[in-house]
């Protein structure tokens, strides 16, 4: 382990540990954060044991972590760091591939977000510059609200007796369409819901905000944990009861269309919407369009105002609107951004959305159709 000063003055900065066992790649990595205003490197660690050792002496802010260490223990690391320190993790890892799988799963035990390292062709020095900073504001941005996040996720690990009886309801009849929209801390969160929306067999549509190289495993993992036909989307792809789409990334957004009867996944290329492609706002303003009162709108954790306004065209489409509640977000960004304007009434903490659909499914007979 070696330690790094910092080359930042004035309002304390916020420290990061790098963890990484290319030489190379520290010296970049330290070079970045350095030289964005309000981080500081205050240490470097070339294995999983001197990272472990380097957070209790230190006791970073942020930590970023590459998978690929010696020994293949990026993994282990992470889940001893996140199951004793609700310390924000930045996932800085090799494009897609066969890393995608540990990405994902890294993802999921709840590292804050991910970044791919330069490769020299599509994901460049400049860009990668780009999204470290970008990536480390997020990570910061989430440390007031991680604690809170994770204990939530535990709760609802505990509590899955899954909503089996309140999915008795709609038996001869399903809502037309799910659609859900995250981005930063979405991929846990997206698992949750859908494992707990499962049971009603209704289709469902997601956006999360994920490079290309990563959506596909992303739905095989969901349709693991879920039990749920899941799938990346392709165009033309018809949504059937019991089964999800995702869209994938690039640069292509999802939206989603009634076509005599059947819904139909539409992929179009397209500029950046709210910053993003595929975009959440894409896919919520398609839904508005085609299934009015007849859709459900769910708005998780996430950076950023993305899918706020298209959850305010559903809402005054008819449809049922939900987010997910700050205190169990990772990043209360795109949730409160939702709220502010009108787009729902409902905040529901991550363990109850599930139940919270159910529920109104219950309730509307316009939701449903035979």
């Amino acid at each position: 382990m070696t330690l790094a000063s910092s080359n930042l003055s004035g309002a304390a900065p916020v420290k990061v540990l790098v963890v990484d066992d290319s030489v190379l790649m520290q010296k970049l990595m330290t070079q970045i954060i350095n030289g964005a205003p309000g981080f500081e490197v205050i240490g470097i660690a070339g294995s999983a044991e001197e990272g472990w050792d380097a957070i209790q002496e230190l006791r970073p802010d942020v930590l970023t972590l590459d998978l690929e260490l010696p020994g293949r223990h990026g993994l282990k690391l992470l889940a001893r760091v996140l199951k004793q320190d609700p310390l924000p993790v930045l996932i800085v890892s090799a494009f897609g591939g066969p890393g995608a799988d540990n990405t994902i799963q890294a993802l999921e035990l709840g590292a804050i977000d991910f970044i791919e390292k330069p490769d020299g062709s599509t994901n460049t020095l400049e860009g990668f510059m780009k999204h470290l900073v970008a990536a480390l504001q997020r990570a910061a941005a989430s440390r007031k609200m991680l604690a809170a996040a994770r204990q939530m996720a535990q709760m609802a690990q505990l509590a899955q007796p899954r909503m089996t009886a309140r999915a008795e309801f709609a038996q001869g009849g399903k809502a037309s369409l799910i659609a859900i929209g995250a981005s930063t801390g979405g991929v846990p969160a997206v698992q949750t819901v859908m494992r707990d929306l499962a049971p009603l067999r209704i289709p469902i549509s997601v956006v999360q905000h994920m490079p290309p190289g990563y959506t596909a495993r992303f739905s095989e993992r969901l349709a693991t944990a879920t039990g749920l036909d899941v799938r990346e989307a392709a165009d033309g792809m018809k949504l059937k009861p019991g089964m999800a789409v995702v869209a994938p990334g690039g640069p292509r957004h999802l939206e989603i269309e009634d076509r005599r009867g059947e819904l139909t996944c539409v992929l179009k290329e397209g500029p950046l919407v709210s910053g993003h492609s595929p975009s959440v706002d894409v896919m919520f303003h398609s839904v508005a369009r085609s299934f009015g009162p007849h859709a459900v709108g769910i708005l998780l954790t996430g950076m950023g105002r993305d899918g706020a306004d298209g959850l305010l065209a559903m809402r005054k489409a008819g449809a049922e609107t939900l987010i997910q509640s700050g205190e169990t977000c990772v990043v209360n960004g795109m949730p409160k951004a939702a709220f502010e304007i009108g787009a729902t009434e409902r905040v529901v903490p991550l363990n109850q959305i599930g139940a919270a659909v159910g529920q109104l499914l219950g309730e509307r007979p316009s939701l449903r159709t035979a």
